[in-house]
């Protein structure tokens, strides 16, 4: 690997940490299909789950006392029996066809986030399947936060509670993932490796997310990050 490979690689990382930072979601929607373009997008998705757990590690504190537990707990449950399945399929499935799937999640998720639904009164069914869903895409990909985030930013949460939320749910359903990759065999010495090199420059982009939250223009930082995203799943889509 050259060296301005690994400098464009920090540097989609370390944006990702600052998304993660921001926002409390996001980093597995920009590495998964970003790094999937220069490594095995298998060795991706177990890094991607490594750095998001140790994202969380640092937020997890102040997200639990924040969260909105009746709504985390029926989505975890359910995305915690699916997560076994979907990385399942990631350890069969072909590299290639696996970064055009993450590819084509991120672009629809970006399509539909573009949208201005509202909801008032979750049902129970549809907080089971959009949790349910959220676990398989979590162990197939890395990238379970799509229907968490449509799900709680089509409510009428506070950004505060959003960001609690999903920093909780994440905790909880990407440990599961990791068991399940090393169930799987996907736990590599590749996978460690990149994960060191990583972490210096995603840690980093986190620290100056936190700094950020509350400071940066919501508007324009949801403007970037879908640009961003459109960016990066068009590129998984088509190399």
């Amino acid at each position: 690997m050259d060296i301005s490979t690994w400098l464009i690689s920090l540097g989609v990382v370390a944006i990702a940490g600052f998304t993660r930072g921001f926002s409390g979601f996001g980093a597995g929607l920009i590495l998964a299909p970003a790094l999937s373009l220069l490594f095995k997008p298998q060795q991706v998705v177990a890094t991607v789950v490594l750095l998001e757990i140790t994202a969380g590690a640092g937020l997890i504190p102040e997200a639990f006392q924040t969260a909105r537990w009746k709504e985390v707990l029926p989505l975890a449950l359910s995305a915690i029996a699916l997560v076994p399945v979907g990385a399942h399929f990631l350890a069969l499935l072909e590299p290639a066809l696996v970064r055009r799937i993450i590819g084509g999640l991120i672009l629809g998720f970006v399509l539909l986030l573009l949208g201005k639904s509202r909801y008032t009164r979750p049902r129970r069914v549809l907080t089971y399947g959009v949790g349910a869903l959220s676990g398989f895409l979590t162990g197939l990909a890395g990238i379970g936060g799509p229907p968490i985030v449509l799900y709680q930013m089509s409510g009428t949460n506070p950004a505060v509670a959003n960001r609690a939320n999903f920093i909780v749910f994440f905790a909880l359903t990407q440990l599961v993932a990791l068991a399940a990759y090393w169930a799987s065999g996907m736990m590599s010495a590749a996978v460690g490796l990149l994960f060191l090199r990583f972490v210096p420059a995603f840690a980093g982009g986190l620290l100056l997310g936190r700094l950020c939250f509350k400071r940066v223009d919501e508007v324009l930082f949801r403007r970037f990050v879908i640009g961003l995203l459109l960016t990066v799943a068009v590129l998984a889509l088509v190399a």
